[in-house]
């Protein structure tokens, strides 16, 4: 019988799945691009990983990042020692 084997679906590390889904929701990416990029099938493979990503990783279990209240954006140092900044507050 001629034609592409229609066996198992390949299996992809969790590590794969879990950069290209974090890619895709933190990039104006497409699916297809994302695809593209990652050397995977095609766009379903993406979306199935971004689906699965979003099952698995509720966005409960999703690092939370810290704002300065001072400056207004993000503390890259989530889990950083306290600032004098923020020492001074909490006394004041």
């Amino acid at each position: 019988m001629k034609g592409k084997s229609l066996g198992p679906p390949p299996i992809y590390a969790e590590t794969l799945k879990i950069s290209v889904a974090r890619e895709y929701l933190s990039t104006d990416q497409s699916y297809g691009e994302l695809a593209k990029k990652y050397g995977l099938k095609n766009r379903e493979v993406v979306r199935s990983m971004v689906s699965w990503y979003e099952r698995h990783y509720s966005q409960d279990q999703l690092p939370v990042v810290k704002k300065d209240p001072a400056v207004g954006s993000p503390d890259l140092k989530a889990g950083a020692p306290n600032t004098d900044k923020e020492k001074q507050l909490k006394e004041a």
